[in-house]
């Protein structure tokens, strides 16, 4: 009986790229995703605090030297 012919060499061993491309795609989608999304909200709170910041500091300008003169 020859034993050695139970143990499967490393060159029979037929390694499949497919599930873990597939694995590393998602993974990497996932942290586009993530990084993306807490991208767009730093730019929202930004535009919502500039917005904030005019809204406060409109004042009513007065027009200098335009228009009629009044004496």
């Amino acid at each position: 009986m020859n034993a050695r012919n139970d143990v499967k060499r490393p060159s029979d061993q037929k390694l499949d790229a497919g599930p873990m491309l597939a694995a590393a795609q998602l993974r990497f989608a996932a942290r586009v995703d993530f990084l993306v999304a807490r991208w767009l909200e730093r730019c929202a709170n930004n535009a919502e605090a500039a917005q904030r910041l005019f809204k406060t500091d409109r004042k009513p300008t007065r027009d200098f030297g335009v228009g009629v003169s009044q004496a």
